[in-house]
């Protein structure tokens, strides 16, 4: 028997309660596809906060928009629009850059919510088929005499979904702690990159 049919078999042994789990399963594969992509993307690197604010120190204003014009992500972003109001005032600036830091984290926060629902959710189905597979062993009591394999199969359609489910839990944590953590990462850089554009914006204000 190969592997599909394995699978396959496994499936339609584990009931209804299988559908659902089957699709948080292809949601969180999508998830994890879409944000590892995203996140490629918005990346500016911890190298990139760190030399900005570098730059701005050594108060080197134009080295350090053209370091954030010429880097990609969502913090080299953020400092390149909160660079270009650098002639105005600094409480204008740290209030459009807050604004628009919290647009960028809430773009990189995207769908990981959704995750944390297929945490919760998908061991609640899996308890849920293990109900439904012990009814249907209960159930099949009055008839072990003509079909002694009822109660098994009932039995088994508990183990399978309850073992499916905890195992997309499971999967889901451990993509959700990883993106959880470059998300932290990339917040900090976004963070310490407009603090230190407010600060370069009060001196040249001073």
């Amino acid at each position: 028997m190969s592997f599909f049919e394995a699978g396959s078999s496994y499936f339609s042994k584990g009931g209804y309660v299988m559908y659902p789990l089957l699709l948080c399963s292809i949601v969180a594969i999508a998830i994890a596809i879409e944000r590892f992509i995203y996140y490629r993307g918005a990346d500016s690197g911890e190298e990139f906060a760190d030399e900005l604010m570098q730059l701005l120190d050594e108060k080197k204003w134009d080295g350090a928009y053209n370091l954030a014009l010429n880097t990609k992500g969502e913090a080299a972003k953020v400092a390149a629009e909160a660079m270009d109001r650098g002639m105005e005032k600094p409480e204008r600036i740290e209030t459009f850059a807050g604004n628009q830091a919290e647009r960028a984290i809430d773009r990189m926060e995207q769908y990981l919510p959704y995750l944390g629902v297929i945490i919760m959710l998908s061991p609640i189905l899996g308890l849920l088929g293990t109900i439904t597979g012990m009814i249907s062993s209960f159930n099949a009591l009055d008839l072990r005499s003509s079909n002694p394999l009822a109660v098994t199969a009932g039995i088994g359609e508990a183990l399978i979904t309850t073992v499916f489910g905890l195992c997309i839990s499971v999967v889901a944590i451990c993509i959700h702690t990883y993106f959880g953590q470059k998300l932290k990462r990339m917040t900090i850089d976004i963070e310490e990159s407009t603090n230190a554009i407010v600060d370069a914006t009060g001196e040249r204000w001073r």
